[in-house]
Formats: C-alpha cells, structure tokens, sequence
C-alpha cells in the first residue's frame, strides 16, 4: 500500500517496522494498513469511529492494536526502532544516562479507573510517567493516576528498564523525587538517582542541564492530538498510544 495521508509512513519506514509483524498471521488485511490506521487516529485525535474509510474497518484496526499492546509488541518495536536511532546517531545502542518526570494530563469524561487530581498542576486525570534518554526518545511509560506522587509511582516505571539497559548509570530527576531514596533505587536497580534543581536566585523558566530533554519529548506528544489529552478509557490503553506515537516519531530518524 503507498501512503495516503502525511501520517502514513514511508516505504522505507515501513521497511524498519515490518520485520517484527512476520511472526504474526493476518488472514485478511495487511497489518501495514492497519498500523498506518492507527498512526491516523494518532496524529488526527479522530474517534476510532470516525477512521476513514480508505483504511480497514475500526473495529478491525483496535481489535489489533489491543491485541498488540497485550502481546507486549509495541514495547518491542518501541524498543528496536529505539536502538536504531541510537546507532544512526553514532551512539551505543544502549544509554548510560537518562532522565524521569511525568506530565499531567486531563481525561475526557467517560474515563474508566485510574483518574485523580493533581492539586500542583490543577489538573484532572492522569500522569504521564515518562523516562527518556539523552536524545529525548522514550525508554518506558506507565500511566496512573495524578494524584499519586511522582516518588510514590516511580518504581512502576523503573522496573521497565531492568534487563533492556546494560550500560544505564544514573537518572535524573527534580525535586518530585526526593522521596524516593537514592539508596533504594541503587539496591534494586543499581543506578544513580542524581536530583538536578534550580538555581535559588532563579527566576522565569530556564532548561535545566541535563533535564530539559525530557520537556522535550513532552513537547514531541504535543505534535500528536490523540495525546494533548488522555482520550483513553484504560490507562494501560493510554500507554500504548504514547508508545505507537514515539515509534512514528522515531521512525523517521531510522528511515
């Protein structure tokens, strides 16, 4: 199939995504179609409902988007085109630093479970718990919700990386974190937290050294408007979109 809509990867994108969908059996459409209907509903923010009809049926196309995310898929291909990018950059494929924060977002109104409010951020919904590498591209996601606290929720993200990164040495955070000992993440991880603050005479906003990439890749979900707000009723569904759109973005600095 040749690319209809700009959200459509080439065929040399394409190329680096196929790969991982050989090992699976699709008895009528062509999961290129089906992969590029969801980087659709992605891109667009449209209803699933509303998927035009130059791809397969919706109901066919989140019918195999869940099966995906159950079969753990999209954090595989996550993964690889991660790695990808990295070696195209001239870099090892795996980091020695990367950075953790979260974002709060708002959820729509049919929202299912896992909804709370962020009384710093007066927002309602749920977090964002993101960690991200020196170039900003995604190493793991969790959702929950906003009104736990970034120490609290951490682990659930931390635990992600185990066995993926061989050379990680320290994460960054801010002061959200100071609740999470640095010892503890040492003694089950074996990585650094390293807390980065402002300056105390520092006023406006100012990128701090060496966190400011993660804003970075927040600003990256802001060019998706599935993700300006959490339009997922399951949070582990919210997961999935986060990941499908890195790997779209990703997948152009492979290609």
């Amino acid at each position: 199939m040749s690319s209809r809509y700009p959200s459509d990867p080439s065929g040399a994108e394409w190329k680096q995504i196929e790969p991982i969908f050989d090992r699976f059996r699709f008895d009528e459409h062509d999961p290129r179609d089906l992969l590029n209907a969801v980087f659709y509903i992605l891109k667009t923010g449209s209803q699933w409902r509303m998927l035009p009809s130059d791809y397969p049926p919706w109901q066919t196309v989140y019918y195999h988007f869940r099966k995906w995310r159950r079969l753990n898929l999209l954090q595989r291909l996550c993964d690889r085109i991660r790695r990808a990018a990295r070696v195209a950059s001239g870099r090892d494929p795996s980091p020695s630093a990367a950075v953790i924060d979260t974002q709060s977002v708002d959820t729509e109104r049919q929202a299912g479970p896992g909804r709370g409010r962020d009384p710093n951020k007066q927002v309602t919904g749920r977090k964002r718990h993101v960690i991200a590498r020196a170039l900003g591209l995604l190493l793991a996601v969790a959702v929950h919700p906003a009104n736990e606290h970034d120490s609290q929720a951490a682990p659930s993200v931390l635990k992600q990386l185990l066995g993926k990164v061989p050379r990680l040495k320290v994460i960054f955070a801010d002061s959200g974190y100071e609740g999470l000992p640095g010892g503890l993440v040492w003694r089950c991880f074996h990585w650094l937290l390293s807390i980065v603050e402002p300056e105390e005479d520092e006023t406006g906003f100012n990128p701090l050294p060496k966190r400011w990439v993660i804003e970075r890749t927040f600003g990256w979900f802001g060019g998706y408007r599935r993700l300006i707000r959490d339009y997922e009723r399951l949070p582990e569904m919210s997961e999935a979109v986060v990941r499908a759109a890195m790997i779209r973005l990703m997948i152009r600095r492979v290609a």
